[in-house]
């Protein structure tokens, strides 16, 4: 499996889906607003940051 492949996996399994609905009201995400088409996984940021240092390296 590939680095990117992995990680796409991991981030999917860390979605929180409650998480996703409240920022995708609060970034204003609906059709014509100006985050149109923007899409949350409701992933904090924290957290994020633990998994981006396992994958510097990655192109």
């Amino acid at each position: 499996m590939l680095a990117i492949d992995k990680l796409q996996q991991q981030l999917q399994q860390l979605a929180n889906p409650k998480q996703q609905a409240i920022l995708q009201r609060f970034f204003k995400t609906a059709p014509g607003e100006y985050g149109e088409g923007d899409i949350f996984l409701g992933i904090k940021v924290p957290i994020l940051r633990k998994i981006a240092k396992h994958y510097k390296d990655c192109p």
